[in-house]
């Protein structure tokens, strides 16, 4: 198995966790809003702070797909009207950054993490769910995303060889 079959599986493989997770937190909402006034006293205390973990999960579990796919949030307005050298520098240049920020936030939300390990921070709700697998997705989601930026960033360099128009 190739690759970028592998790399396809595990696209596959995101957005369908993707979607399990946001189509439970629509069926949690839409539960919850004909609970509210069909039978409000079977109404949970945790139904709202579910959907808010499971939307969390999902975006960050988004971020390294759009990285992937080229989407992310850059710059480009002018991008188009310079040569194609300088839009390979500006490419790699915008990718180092994104590599950056990602580590920093990677870093910060360890820390996140750790905090709430350590003081075994749990939610208010019955549900006492431990906040730290929360706090979890952000490190995933820019771990995996910066990992992203780094197969971009060695795609780019390979175009050197291949592309002598990059060069």
């Amino acid at each position: 198995m190739s690759l970028r079959n592998i790399a396809n599986v595990l696209s596959c493989l995101e957005k369908s966790l993707i979607g399990v997770m946001a189509l439970a937190a629509i069926i949690l909402v839409a539960v919850e809003t004909v609970l509210r006034f069909a039978a409000p006293a079977h109404l949970t205390d945790w139904s709202g702070e579910v959907t808010i973990y499971l939307v969390g999960w999902a975006l960050m579990l988004s971020l390294p797909h759009l990285v992937a796919r080229d989407k992310h949030v850059r710059a480009d307005l002018l991008h188009h009207q310079f040569s194609p050298l300088i839009r390979w520098w500006l490419d790699v240049f915008a990718i180092l950054i994104g590599i950056g920020f990602c580590g920093i936030v990677l870093w910060a939300g360890i820390d996140v993490v750790s905090f709430g390990l350590m003081f075994g921070e749990i939610s208010d709700s019955s549900l006492q769910f431990p906040m730290w697998v929360f706090y979890l997705a952000v490190p995933v989601g820019f771990g995996t995303s910066m990992l992203r930026y780094v197969v971009l960033l060695i795609s780019k360099l390979l175009e050197l060889r291949v592309s002598p128009a990059a060069s």
